[in-house]
């Protein structure tokens, strides 16, 4: 479907290039396209969805936007479903199986889920259940507080039977994946993660026996960003989670989101973005190599911005509206660098919504577009018709605070390089082609950032001439741009890297004295490039840094740091550096790391060792 959209451009003065000024950073984009996870392609459907259905009146405006409904909210709990499901008279302590047959309740339930999917969109649907203090009455929920039945494996025919109604109501046409409850892990006094893995076991047991639909959990909060407290306490229940589950549920699903804390006329962003985002998805994938011998797939079904001190969150507020566009921005920009191991992501934003989630809908009471829509108009040139281009970053021995993507498209003829900015200063940005692949002389640039009075902006195709200035960009403070350049169609890149990741052997690794040791197996092949990820986490009140590596005893000390948000407010350091490791180095079989800090340690752990690897793939790679 051919859809026009139309949009009110906003002009504003937005300096592109200082003559004369050094760059603060460099980002080098290389004549090859970058496969991650079998794909070099981006595909919207993965990275351009919003929470909760959308009702009629608003799924055109959002498909005018090119974001679609990516995840169907409270099941169970709306209409009071699981409330008044009367139990089975042949099967006590069970839902009665012939309750949700009926016809004028599946429409009353699930009518706006066919109208979602009936609006011509890709099906990518993960249903989600609040999972506590849904049930019915006539359940005994005396040993979870009255919020969930002692009697799990009824709390998971509850959930078959849902998926069965939805199923006859829409002749088949489920959602994909199922998050059975969502963040258990707040509730922890209420229910452990022990009994949330049991009752995801035992859904995933009914669902699969007669559904084609993935099982996705445990929906992880605060437990995804504080695994590391306490020695890794928290992660052990994770683990746990997911030993029980294992061979059960199909995908690892859990939130992300970043604050905004406000105070006077100055703000700051804390959470888990960008370190310990990349942090826990590497600690996961780890224990999961470790455990299985492969990687499990990954669904972020919420993320974002999240809470907000220092102001109302509720009220009407330009530097909310900021932060919740940028917190979409830069996770999405984390996203896409980890493409190999998450299936798909969804933003914590909601069509039309009201009070208390006001601050996160797209659209207001009257159907008229709040400032959030700037997030998908961000996106909304990129299509499957753009397929990444790889980068590196510079590697200079420092934090990292800009973080780089690059697209070209052969349909359009043109090359993307994608900035996010993590200052709060303006930052002059080298675009290094490298060896000249391609000279670009003007270009237009898309950015969205901060003005006056903390009040979000857009700014539209802006031109500038780049040869100027001898390849230098100003990104602007806190900016999220893209640069489009003109790029002939004989010039695109004629190569194709596909990029896999190699865990260490262990996990958790016990830094002893200032040292800690692992090896990683590597396959006999023909590899182009590498990069190496470490993890490492120690309490707050030492102080520390990765000094360097060695690989097979040699030694490596080109490195960055991926930003830390988390620093404003934690009791840990979980920090990630990225070495880069030449592939000369690589023996078939068992390679030794050994990663080296600055000072010895009395706490520290490496949580894991990743090592990315890139090979060239065939010409006909998608």
């Amino acid at each position: 479907m051919l859809i026009k959209i139309k949009w009110t451009l906003v002009y504003v003065t937005l300096s592109l290039a200082v003559v004369g000024v050094y760059s603060d950073t460099t980002v080098t984009i290389y004549p090859q396209w970058l496969a991650q996870g079998g794909s070099v392609r981006y595909d919207s459907n993965r990275w351009n969805k919003h929470n909760s259905l959308d009702h009629q009146d608003v799924i055109t405006k959002c498909r005018n936007l090119r974001t679609d409904a990516g995840r169907w909210n409270n099941n169970g709990l709306r209409y009071q479903l699981f409330a008044d499901w009367p139990e089975d008279p042949n099967r006590s302590g069970y839902p009665d199986p012939n309750y949700l047959k009926n016809v004028t309740k599946q429409k009353e339930v699930f009518s706006v889920y066919l109208d979602n999917i009936n609006s011509g969109y890709e099906n990518d649907m993960i249903m989600m259940s609040e999972g506590l203090s849904i049930y019915p009455s006539w359940m005994n929920q005396s040993e979870h507080a009255g919020q969930f039945p002692n009697n799990i494996d009824a709390a998971a025919e509850f959930m078959m039977l849902m998926v069965q109604g939805v199923y006859d109501f829409t002749n088949g046409r489920i959602p994909p994946y199922i998050e059975p409850m969502n963040e258990p892990d707040p509730k922890y006094k209420i229910l452990n993660l022990t009994t949330a893995a049991l009752f995801h076991k035992l859904v995933a047991e009914k669902i699969h026996s007669k559904f084609n639909m993935k099982v996705a959990g445990p929906t992880l909060d605060g437990y995804a960003r504080n695994s590391d407290q306490h020695s890794f306490a928290t992660w052990k229940a994770v683990a746990n989670f997911m030993d029980i589950t294992r061979g059960y549920i199909d995908v690892f699903s859990f939130h992300s989101y970043n604050a905004l804390i406000v105070s006077g006329k100055s703000h700051k962003f804390t959470g888990m973005n960008e370190a310990r985002l990349v942090a826990f998805v590497d600690l996961v994938e780890s224990y999961a190599y470790q455990t299985t011998g492969k990687l499990i797939p990954l669904v972020i079904s919420e993320y974002g911005r999240g809470k907000v001190e220092g102001i109302s969150k509720t009220d009407p507020s330009p530097i909310v509206d900021f932060a919740t566009i940028y917190h979409a921005n830069a996770h999405r920009f984390t996203h896409l660098g980890l493409r190999e191991y998450i299936d798909r992501s969804v933003a914590f934003l909601i069509a039309r919504v009201g009070y208390p989630f006001n601050n996160w809908s797209l659209f207001t009471r009257q159907g008229q577009p709040n400032s959030v829509v700037d997030v998908y108009k961000f996106w909304y040139k990129f299509n499957s018709d753009y397929s990444f281009i790889r980068t590196t970053s510079q590697y200079d021995e420092k934090q990292r605070i800009v973080s780089p993507l690059a697209m070209s498209s052969t349909r359009n003829n043109e090359t993307v390089i994608l900035l996010h900015s993590y200052s709060q200063k303006s930052q002059n940005v080298k675009l290094d082609f490298k060896d000249d692949w391609i000279k670009p002389t003007t270009g237009e640039a898309t950015c969205v950032t901060i003005k006056d009075d903390w009040y979000p902006v857009i700014t539209f195709n802006v031109t500038f001439d780049i040869q100027k200035t001898q390849g230098i960009v100003d990104l602007p403070p806190e900016a999220t741009c893209h640069f489009t350049f003109k790029t002939p169609s004989d010039q695109l890149p004629k190569v194709t890297l596909n990029e896999t990741t190699y865990y260490g052997s262990d996990i958790l690794i016990p830094v002893k004295g200032n040292i800690a040791m692992t090896v990683i197996s590597l396959p006999k092949a023909q590899y182009e490039s590498a990069r190496l990820r470490v993890a490492a986490s120690w309490p707050d009140n030492e102080i520390n840094i990765v000094s360097y590596i060695t690989f097979n005893n040699h030694r490596l000390d080109s490195y960055y740091q991926l930003f830390d948000a988390n620093m404003i407010k934690s009791t840990t350091y979980w920090e990630v550096w990225e070495f880069v490791v030449p592939t000369s180095l690589f023996v078939s079989g068992a390679n030794q790391v050994q990663v080296y800090f600055s000072n010895n340690m009395t706490g520290g752990h490496v949580s894991s060792v990743a090592l990315v690897t890139a090979e060239l793939a065939s010409s006909d790679f998608k």
